[in-house]
């Protein structure tokens, strides 16, 4: 991982790897959560505490099948993700070379100004190689302020791709409203450290249709684990 100590920071700040992971785990766990039972009709069992059950039962149904399509949709936001921060990261770490390089190049005309001076106060005729020197210091210097200004202008690209990834993963259910995301802490952590984008993943994939509803703990478990929760 890049230091970046050529720039000074990271205008690019994110792990790539993460992210495909992430969106690998969500594609994992839409495929597993297609075999989640939920609640259905018991034999034998009649009257208002069965017809209340398979209420339930229904509302979980409807909210458990949307999980999985709720998942993909987010593992492709992800993947999409994952390849624009790669290329963010790559540009950054350019940027950063060529940062140090511009540096370096600064020391050395600083260093040749120096001595350029003292030449030329003890000798006149050098003063014309003096003033050269200062000029390339000060070409120098713009070189050095180019390559940070483009290095800003990643980082304002980066964070704004970054907030529309967010927007995308909230959009995805928008239309409905939104229960209580089940517990993604290990996921929506990792997701946090590298951009705006993981704050939304957690309750994006939890949006159902219809009326709020909590999937049976069953669910709950298995989509946590799929998401390698536990």
């Amino acid at each position: 991982m890049a230091d970046f100590r050529g720039l000074g920071f990271d205008p690019a700040p994110g792990s790539p790897d993460a992210v495909a992971e992430a969106a690998r785990r969500c594609s994992a766990a839409a495929e597993r959560l297609g075999d989640i039972p939920v609640p259905g009709d018991v034999p034998g069992w009649a009257g208002p505490s069965a017809q209340a059950l398979a209420a339930r039962a229904r509302q979980s149904a409807a909210g458990v099948a949307a999980l999985p399509e709720a998942l993909r949709s987010a593992a492709a936001v992800l993947e999409d993700w994952a390849g624009t921060l790669l290329a963010h990261r790559r540009q950054a770490e350019e940027l950063d070379r060529r940062a140090g390089r511009a540096q370096r190049a600064v020391l050395d005309a600083e260093d040749a100004v120096e001595q350029a001076e003292t030449t030329a106060q003890f000798s006149p005729a050098a003063a014309p190689e003096a003033a050269a020197a200062r000029a390339r210091l000060a070409a120098r210097r713009d070189e050095l302020d180019r390559v940070r200004r483009e290095a800003r202008d990643l980082e304002r690209a980066h964070s704004a791709e970054a907030a529309r990834v967010a927007g995308r993963l909230r959009a995805l259910g928008d239309d409905a409203p939104l229960p209580s995301a089940p517990g993604f802490r290990q996921l929506t952590t990792a997701l946090e450290a590298f951009s705006a984008a993981g704050r939304e993943l957690g309750v994006t994939v939890a949006r159902t249709p219809g009326a709020p509803v909590t999937p049976p703990p069953g669910a709950v478990g298995a989509f946590t684990a799929a998401l390698g929760g536990r």
